[in-house]
């Protein structure tokens, strides 16, 4: 692998594994990184928690958030674009963390949270389908209830979503900002939010 990202050239080489399909995603194929540096990265930061290296607990690498999918990966895509507009700029990313100790880019939380931090930060016009792929999302998470509360009806003293029992625009702010966005454009578009929960 050869990469380079604001004027940071890495040339490195990992083991992995892709594979067409993925049990996370509708769109993109999977990878693993199966040599062990995850792992050795982990132990070297004294990192608990894999996710915190974008691993997903299945041993998949979480390689864009999903809004970037359909954008990265159209429909129709080869697997030469997965390894080029991927795999690759993930695989630079876990070099320059086990180099650097942090991601060369905006880093973005787990799950939801990350895709709502992702909205909040898009310039992109928010269409249906974007709307859509939130709410798939949410669905997929044990406390999506919480959740779809605070897109009917924002409310930034509300507890956080992850449990922190800290208020919700406090404890993650670039979440709650794609809350509020999210909300702007159910309104906007004048989409009826359990509709669509039921449609995804």
């Amino acid at each position: 692998m050869h990469a380079e990202y604001n004027g940071s050239l890495i040339a490195d080489s990992f083991t992995v594994e892709v594979t067409s399909s993925s049990p996370n995603s509708e769109r993109i194929p999977t990878l693993r990184e199966i040599g062990g540096r995850t792992e050795a990265i982990a132990r070297r930061y004294r990192i608990d928690d894999l996710r915190d290296l974008h691993r997903n607990s299945d041993g998949t690498a979480c390689v864009c958030v999903r809004q970037m999918e359909r954008r990265k990966f159209p429909p129709g895509s080869s697997l030469l674009l997965f390894i080029e507009e991927l795999a690759v700029p993930y695989l630079y990313g876990l070099s320059y963390y086990e180099k650097h100790g942090k991601w060369p880019w905006a880093d973005y939380s787990h799950g939801t949270l990350g895709v709502l931090e992702f909205y909040a930060e898009d310039d992109a016009q928010k269409s249906e389908a974007d709307i859509c792929d939130v709410i798939a999302q949410v669905k997929r998470e044990h406390n999506w209830k919480e959740y779809h509360k605070q897109f009917r009806r924002p409310s930034p003293d509300k507890l956080c979503v992850c449990g922190s029992r800290k208020p919700f625009h406090k404890c993650h702010s670039r979440a709650w900002l794609g809350v509020l966005r999210l909300h702007a454009d159910l309104h906007r578009l004048e989409l009826n939010l359990d509709r669509l929960r039921q449609m995804t």
